[in-house]
């Protein structure tokens, strides 16, 4: 079992900058990397593409860049499912604006729970359009070189573009979704990266285009296999 230290990170960082400086130099927001517990967590979550919601996309921010810095919407799900806890959703609600060490603090607590949070493609939109196909072909080396780093026990896609794309099997999200509320318990599928398999958890995606209502429920199973550690 490799051993990491704190710095082994940075490299994946690196390479996700130089991969957007490369490919589109004129673009006015960063990229947005993951961040959370970026050692073997319990769950990584995948979304599909960050936008100019998120402040750490700004070139004048200078704190770590992170999914959903700034934002409410995405954390109000986690609380609902049981993720996070009141005080943390409380403070994340009460905010105005975030600075750098409210962030430092969010992906702290994060971290602590064993949660990474990334994108499939983390190129910054200026609005919340879908990523086309060929973004994503840009992106999915780096996701799939990620979670080999990361190495996650679990990871959750959120809607169908992440999920497609990591585990290459057709599936109705809603037949999925039906059968996990008759068990009461998660569902997976198999991908493979480097010869290891890691479960994929397919998810609606939790605000805008996606069904919250129904993501919420699918998280609250995460979060009771989590805290019976299974």
């Amino acid at each position: 079992m490799r051993r990491l230290r704190k710095n082994d990170f940075a490299p994946l960082l690196r390479e996700i900058d130089v991969h957007h400086d490369r490919h589109f130099p004129g673009h006015g927001l960063r990229p947005i990397p993951g961040g959370g517990q970026h050692v073997r967590p319990e769950a990584m979550f995948v979304f599909i593409n960050p936008t100019a919601a998120n402040v750490s996309a700004s070139p004048g921010w200078e704190g770590m860049r992170a999914p959903f810095i700034g934002t409410r919407a995405v954390w109000r799900i986690f609380h609902q499912a049981g993720l996070i806890d009141d005080s943390l959703a409380d403070e994340i609600a009460a905010r105005k604006a975030w600075d750098v060490r409210f962030a430092e603090k969010v992906y702290g607590t994060l971290a602590g729970k064993g949660y990474y949070l990334t994108n499939l493609v983390k190129w910054a939109g200026h609005d919340a359009a879908l990523p086309r196909a060929a973004l994503v072909n840009l992106y999915l080396p780096i996701l799939m070189r990620e979670i080999a780093f990361v190495e996650p026990r679990r990871i959750i896609a959120f809607g169908l573009m992440p999920f497609g794309s990591l585990t290459k099997t057709p599936i109705r999200l809603a037949d999925v979704h039906a059968q996990m509320m008759r068990e009461g318990k998660t569902m997976s599928f198999p991908c493979t990266i480097k010869g290891r398999k890691y479960p994929v958890i397919p998810c609606y995606f939790p605000v805008g285009r996606g069904n919250p209502k129904r993501a919420v429920e699918i998280l609250a199973l995460l979060e009771k296999e989590l805290a019976r550690g299974t």
